[in-house]
């Protein structure tokens, strides 16, 4: 059988001796054979090696193997080195940022930006820098218009163009998405302070969030705090003591108490010889926040408002004419690294929000999003059906099987035209990032670009990325679901033991 099927013959005329030579190639095709068959044998012998010290280690640590998958592959020798319930779906957290970002790469390009444009609805007068009528800014979804920038938007409308005075309203236009500003599975009471829990808009300051300066006052006196921003819509009660002996340390709670209005509440008790520190709270309003912070700017800058300040669509007449100003975001890249490094929900909702609403011409939303993400994960090849309801991984929504994310991590690999990008928005392990703390004192600080995950309500702990080794390059995935809260710790202590163990030297 083998000798019809292999036996080919190469017929070589030799003019020397005016003959053919016949060669057998048989030999060598079953030589090659030979080869691929035990190198594949060894290849699964590894695997399985590896598969066993990867469970005597959970075990010893009494880690529920069914709590547990990773995946580690050797991208460049297309080999596995650990599969460990890498079929079954788990909760991701932050990892699914991973997705969001690659995804926004490829639709929207690394040098996007989101641009908010000024309009106005009536005269300007170049000359006295007076706006008869409405003056509208249009929200393009800009994750990164921080108060700086919102200074520096304001300070070129007075500088550039000379705006002093807007006799009208100035109307804030936020329908690039719908008026839904809370993320699906954002709703758990855990959340409701946190900054990493921020409403969403298409116009929005800051993160949406206010830091509180807190430091120590007299003995048995409140503690001190400031607000920046110091805005008339976000009120401050100080109960929180400070106190001679030892401290239960403060905390912030923050509540809606009204259309457009925060209170923080400042509790507990802080040592007198604690030192300065900042505590980020969010705020529950997303284009009311902005309108304050605006407010404070053009007061700073001396541009009056003879109006109000308003939410509203921008009519037909103010989207004829050209705009008078737009103000563009950094390029994407920023953003995705910002996104990534720091694990920035708020970013990745916006970005996520952003698909639909660039499809559609605004009224961007998530579910929208999520079946366009969908589709993209199809049209690529990707394998299996992930649920994907947030570009954030907040809340018990998300799910995906670490051979999925595996997958998304090598066909991001194979894309030249973002890959640099995608790479340098990864934390480095013991450098930058949520993983700069680990990793320090180990061989692989430096190599390891990893997207973390941390989600304490569900005891949730992630990590996926790269290890780009000097010898080669690994993709690896550790999901660690449903497992003790209390410490943290101990599980990215675990993480790093797992690829300090089955990543060669």
């Amino acid at each position: 059988m083998l000798q019809g099927i292999f036996l080919f013959q190469m017929t070589l005329f030799n003019k020397k001796y005016g003959k053919s030579l016949y060669i057998d190639f048989l030999p060598f095709l079953k030589l090659s054979l030979l080869i691929i068959l035990v190198a594949h044998i060894v290849v699964i012998a590894s695997t399985e090696d590896n598969n066993i010290k990867l469970k005597a280690l959970l075990e010893k640590n009494h880690y529920p193997l069914s709590n547990v998958a990773v995946f580690i592959k050797n991208i460049e020798k297309d080999s596995i080195l650990a599969a460990l319930n890498a079929d079954e779906p788990f909760n991701p957290a932050s990892v699914s940022k991973l997705t969001t970002a690659a995804m926004a790469y490829e639709k929207l390009g690394c040098g996007y930006t989101f641009k908010t444009r000024v309009y106005i609805d009536g005269t300007y007068n170049q000359d006295s820098g007076v706006c008869n009528g409405n003056l509208y800014i249009k929200g393009g979804g800009d994750p990164l218009f921080v108060i700086e920038r919102i200074w520096n938007f304001v300070r070129h409308l007075y500088v550039f163009y000379g705006l002093r005075c807007v006799r009208g309203n100035i109307i804030l236009d936020d329908s690039f998405f719908d008026t839904v500003s809370i993320g699906p599975c954002f709703m758990d009471d855990s959340m409701a302070a946190n900054p990493y829990a921020a409403p969403v808009g298409a116009l929005c300051a800051n993160f949406n969030i206010i830091e509180l300066c807190v430091r120590p006052g007299v003995k048995d006196g409140p503690v001190k705090a400031e607000m920046f921003p110091n805005l008339p819509n976000v009120g401050l009660s100080i109960k929180a003591r400070t106190v001679a002996g030892k401290a239960s340390g403060v905390y912030v709670e923050s509540e809606q108490c009204g259309p457009g209005k925060t209170k923080m509440i400042l509790a507990g008790s802080m040592s007198v010889d604690a030192e300065p520190h900042v505590i980020l709270r969010k705020v529950h309003q997303t284009w009311d926040h902005f309108g304050n912070i605006l407010k404070m700017l053009l007061d700073e800058n001396k541009i009056t408002v003879r109006g109000k300040i308003l939410r509203g669509i921008m009519p037909e007449t103010a989207k004829a004419g050209k705009p008078l100003y737009t103000w563009e975001s950094p390029p994407l890249r920023e953003i995705v690294t910002d996104m990534m490094k720091y694990s920035t929900n708020m970013s990745a909702e916006m970005l996520f929000k952003t698909f639909s609403g660039l499809r559609d011409s605004g009224n961007g939303s998530w579910e929208k999003s999520s079946l366009m993400v969908q589709e993209w994960w199809k049209e690529k090849g990707l394998p299996g059906n992930p649920v994907i309801k947030n570009g954030s991984g907040m809340g018990d929504c998300n799910r995906y099987t670490a051979l999925q994310i595996g997958a998304l991590l090598e066909y991001a690999w194979n894309q030249k035209t973002f890959l640099p990008e995608y790479l340098n928005a990864f934390p480095v392990s013991g450098i930058d990032g949520t993983i700069r703390s680990r990793f320090r004192n180990s061989r692989l600080k430096g190599y390891i670009r990893g997207k973390t995950g941390t989600l304490n309500e569900f005891g949730v702990y992630s990590m996926a990325g790269y290890a780009l080794l000097p010898k080669s390059n690994y993709i690896f995935v550790i999901l660690f679901n449903k497992m003790n809260s209390k410490y943290p710790y101990q599980h990215w202590e675990m993480q790093q033991k797992i690829l300090e163990m089955l990543l060669p030297e």
